[in-house]
């Protein structure tokens, strides 16, 4: 029996609000009580929530079926009046719960005979056959009992509820039914549908009403170890409130009904617990909440933290906050005491107002911009008040264009893709929603999608706009697809020319440059040319851009260097040079003039050539008295040959795309000696013909594809004092040599293609 002077407003104490929920359950303890005439006894009512939690500030409406025998108050105190038996509910919303009261005779007087157990269960039965019952209407055609089976701890009690249904399924309208236990030793049952567990077994109630209905519910009880589901330990604020629910893991880890239970907390200046497992936190510190009944008992800590007065927070908030699309920018905040000493293990909660815009992770504080636009983040803390909010906005962050300089030939096509950069470089992810314009499109035009057609010889920007304004501008030039030295105007100058139209040369470099230029390279992306002239007195490598502009000298030696190719990366140049001793031999440096490094040393080496992933080096080497294919690593370490061929000579190496080497091969035949052009695959040897063996080459060009060669030719073989060479453009597939038209005594020499 519930001790006296217990008041239902220790369930409701709280004056708290908390988040509005939807009573599903109203319960009444104890489920039955005895008092005498003129006694005076608390009940205890309880809302639950659909998933078992305890609603602390729901007011319950309390009623006596009869105030002649017993009456209740509105804070759930019951008084004897008379003897007998009344129903006393409590009313939240449309949820009831009851228990009966028997009230015997006062004090003084001679107690009447106490009614037969069977007399009270059927004066409580009389009114609470129905409860719990949903409105329905017609005549019902089946019983169910729910829940459909019971599981209990023993000495455990639980509610089973009668449902009456129609042939379809739906409510039935109430009956009235006669609850059975068919195990009494295991479980009993009373007229109210309440089951109390007895001793372990399997056991089975049942429920009939009028017409022959019956249904039947297993009753389970065993012992088993329950435990608190929410862990060991709670962190809570000052004044706020929990529930905490005890479970049996190895029942569907159904909750025990909190009110079957003992609770006790070990510091009530830190924290109380209500006999429904209600934890109000009041204090700082630490206490040991512990729950007992069943024949077990379990605990969890609780811990307060200290009253939070204000937090403080980065970046400010009195500016907007802009982050970049795609991006992410780092938010701080610390709860702090009133002597601005920090509270750690205080709860703080984020929230973006639009998470279309930004979304939010609170484990590293990051906000990432999703789209463009403007949104709010809020930081709370615990406590009334405590909130920050910042301004947001999600603009476009810097655009990188991928390519921020190319070389194509007219009508060529290369799609530009543009990508968003942090302050810091780092890129963020591709962009998208760009504005391409082109400041040249005469040179060079531009589409939507950032795909650039060359329209004509020149240099143009395409320029990518984000929306914000935020923008990036490449370099695009436009050029032929073969450039040559040729002497037309007097010395070897550079001039492009497409295979299309073999007769119209352009001329690259400046028309006032008179000094001498050859052995052109172009970049990888088709942007640069590096070239040799004497234009300071001596053979050195220069760098142009594709259109002629901007020429730069890289090395300055009294010796010549020469052949210069460019590395996979573009900002290094690897070149033969007799500034050692004498002899060539092969060396790199930066496209600023630094990093001077020499690769080989041993004999006589030239002509090199850079792979296309910027590992290899093939070159030629005299180091075996002979002209050989050697490779080494772009570093010059692991030197190794090639080809091995005492009987032939090869030289003038030039990779292709594919990674294949195409290399000029002399030897002697009956006819005397002839030249012809191969390709090699460097993993199995194997080698290929470009060309036939009908014209004396001097030196080619490869195009990067492999489907177009150029020649250097002497069309007289035997004037080898004075050889007038020409430059043949040759379809590797057709094999038939077209020369390019000369005048006089013009002569080309030193071809190469655009990447």
């Amino acid at each position: 029996m519930i001790r006296r002077g217990f008041l239902t407003a220790l369930a409701v104490c709280s004056p708290l609000a908390v988040r509005a929920q939807s009573v599903a359950e109203v319960q009444v303890a104890p489920p039955t009580v005895t008092i005498r005439v003129g006694e005076r006894s608390g009940l205890l009512a309880t809302a639950f929530d659909r998933i078992g939690n305890v609603i602390p500030t729901v007011r319950m409406i309390w009623s006596s079926n009869n105030v002649t025998i017993a009456k209740v108050d509105n804070n759930g105190t019951i008084t004897g009046v008379a003897n007998g038996v009344a129903i006393i509910e409590a009313r939240a919303g449309a949820r009831r719960g009851q228990t009966a009261v028997q009230v015997v005779g006062g004090a003084g007087a001679s107690p009447p005979p106490a009614p037969p157990a069977a007399t009270a269960a059927a004066a409580a039965a009389a009114s609470d056959a129905l409860m719990g019952q949903p409105a329905g209407s017609g005549p019902a055609a089946a019983l169910r009992l729910e829940p459909g089976v019971v599981y209990l701890l023993p000495s455990e009690n639980t509610r089973v509820s009668p449902r009456a249904l129609r042939d379809d399924g739906s409510p039935a309208g109430p009956v009235g039914v006669t609850w059975t236990s068919l195990r009494a030793d295991v479980a009993s049952v009373d007229q109210s549908g309440n089951v109390v567990a007895l001793s372990p077994g399997q056991g089975t109630i049942q429920a009939s009403a009028a017409g022959g209905l019956t249904a039947t519910a297993p009753v389970v009880v065993q012992q088993a170890e329950f435990s608190v589901r929410e862990g060991s330990a709670l962190m809570l604020s000052p004044n706020e409130i929990d529930t905490v629910h005890v479970v049996v893991s190895t029942q569907n880890s159904r909750t025990v009904n909190p009110l079957v239970l003992q609770w006790a907390s070990s510091d009530q200046s830190v924290a109380r617990v209500s006999l429904a497992g209600v934890v109000t936190a009041v204090g700082p510190g630490k206490a040991t909440l512990s729950v007992s009944g069943l024949l077990q008992s379990k605990s969890i800590d609780v811990s307060v933290h200290r009253v939070v007065d204000k937090l403080s927070v980065r970046p400010r908030v009195s500016a907007e906050v802009q982050v970049p699309l795609t991006g992410a920018i780092k938010f701080d905040a610390q709860a702090l005491a009133a002597d601005n000493a920090p509270v750690p293990e205080a709860p703080l909660r984020w929230t973006v107002a639009d998470p279309a815009v930004a979304s939010f992770d609170a484990r590293p504080a990051l906000l990432t911009g999703r789209s463009l636009g403007k949104t709010q983040l809020t930081v709370r803390g615990p406590g009334s008040g405590l909130a920050v909010t910042w301004n947001v906005s999600v603009i476009a962050a810097s655009v990188r264009i991928n390519e921020p300089r190319i070389g194509i030939g007219v009508n060529q096509r290369r799609t530009l893709r543009g990508t968003w950069a942090d302050d810091s470089g780092n890129v963020l992810g591709p962009a998208a929603n760009l504005t391409w314009t082109s400041d040249n499109p005469q040179v060079a035009t531009v589409g939507e999608d950032g795909t650039v057609a060359g329209t004509g010889y020149g240099h143009a920007r395409v320029t990518a706009t984000a929306p914000g304004g935020k923008s990036s501008t490449a370099d695009v030039f436009v050029v032929g697809e073969i450039v040559v030295a040729s002497s037309r105007a007097g010395r070897f100058q550079l001039y492009s020319v497409d295979r299309s139209n073999l007769s119209q040369l352009t001329k690259l470099t400046p028309a006032t440059d008179t000094a001498t230029a050859n052995d052109p390279a172009f970049s990888p992306e088709g942007s640069r040319i590096a070239f040799v002239s004497q234009r300071d007195g001596n053979p050195e490598i220069y760098v142009m851009n594709a259109d002629g502009s901007g020429v730069t000298r890289v090395t300055n030696d009294v010796q010549a260097d020469g052949r210069p190719v460019f590395s996979a990366d573009g900002q290094s140049l690897v070149f033969h040079s007799s500034r050692t001793g004498g002899k060539q031999q092969i060396w790199s440096v930066n496209i600023d003039g630094t990093g001077l490094t020499q690769l080989t040393k041993d004999s006589v080496n030239f002509s090199p050539s850079v792979s296309p992933d910027g590992q290899t080096i093939a070159y030629v080497s005299l180091r075996d008295k002979n002209y050989d294919i050697w490779l080494m690593g772009r570093d010059g370490s692991n030197q190794r040959r090639f080809t091995v061929s005492p009987q032939q000579r090869e030289w003038d190496p030039h990779f292709l795309r594919d990674g294949t080497l195409a290399y000029l091969v002399e030897r002697r035949e009956a006819k005397g000696t002839v030249q012809q052009v191969v390709r090699a695959d460097l993993s199995t040897g194997s080698v290929t013909a470009l060309t036939g063996t009908d014209l004396a080459i001097a030196a080619f060009g490869v195009s990067p594809a492999g489907d177009v060669v150029a020649l250097v030719v002497n069309p007289d073989p035997q004037n080898k004092r004075n050889p007038a060479y020409k430059v043949y453009i040759r379809q590797v597939s057709s094999g038939t040599p077209l020369p390019m038209p000369t005048a006089g005594t013009e002569q080309m020499i030193t071809p190469t293609f655009r990447p």
